[in-house]
């Protein structure tokens, strides 16, 4: 299968992160020669995983760093104040697994607070720290998560309801390359493109553009799309002799779609 070139999202993203990356460096840089090197890995690599390909897979994932570093931190210094050998890292595992579950912490938060509890335990550099540690990686890490959503909101920022339009507007033009011929997509691939489609959906809804939706000619423009994508995959999946039945049912559906569009 021929490799597809990166999408205008994908360049967008890499140019976010390439930039935040830039200027957390200059920002440790900065910092003068008695910060520690460790110091600027936490703040380029906070500005970096800050910059997922969504603004709230971005706050999601920082809510989890910051929580599970800080919750991970906790737990491990109390522990070192008891035990100062290698039971405690497995101590400390069971401890966080069992208090963050109780507390209802998501797994990416436990998994960022077991992260914690190996970089404190297993590093004596950082045991000897103890506390310190934990508020010096806090601090830098969180200032490239700040700095990282700060590029996001400032530069290229699209919000929900335009990646909503670009969606569509990518999911419909494969629909319409599989019916021109011209397309090289399975069934899977396209299943995919509307599984992220409804998810782009789902995060409009939830926002404050979610009225926008809400009424009833959109939601027959959704019913629509979604009546051609299922006929666009029978298409792909149904015998030669049979396609054509499939393909004027899409067609249809596209054109109730477009004519919705259409109209004022």
């Amino acid at each position: 299968m021929p490799t597809r070139p990166p999408s205008p999202q994908q360049i967008r993203n890499a140019l976010q992160v390439g930039f935040a990356g830039f200027l957390a460096a200059g920002i440790h840089a900065a910092a003068g020669p008695d910060v520690n090197a460790v110091d600027g890995f936490y703040v380029v690599y906070g500005a970096a995983r800050s910059l997922l390909p969504t603004p709230e897979a971005s706050r999601a994932a920082a809510w989890a760093r910051i929580v599970g570093t800080v919750f991970g931190g906790a737990v491990v210094v109390l522990l070192t104040q008891a035990l100062h050998n290698w039971l405690a890292i497995g101590i400390g595992y069971v401890l966080i697994q069992r208090l963050g579950r109780r507390l209802g912490l998501s797994p990416a938060t436990l998994m960022n607070a077991v992260i914690m509890t190996v970089l404190i335990l297993a590093v004596p550099a950082h045991e000897q720290m103890g506390g310190w540690y934990v508020v010096d990686r806090t601090g830098w890490h969180l200032l490239g998560l700040l700095l990282g959503m700060a590029v996001e909101r400032l530069f290229w920022f699209r919000s929900p309801l335009e990646r909503l339009e670009d969606s569509e507007r990518v999911l419909l033009g494969r629909i319409d390359a599989l019916l021109a011929g011209t397309s090289h997509d399975g069934a899977e691939e396209l299943i995919s493109a509307y599984a992220n489609h409804c998810g782009v959906r789902s995060t409009v809804l939830r926002s404050p553009q979610g009225q926008r939706l809400a009424n009833e000619a959109m939601q027959q423009r959704h019913e629509a799309l979604e009546q051609a994508l299922r006929h666009a995959v029978a298409m792909v999946r149904a015998p030669a002799v049979l396609r054509s039945i499939d393909a004027d049912a899409c067609h249809e559906a596209l054109l109730r779609l477009r004519s919705q569009a259409a109209a004022p």
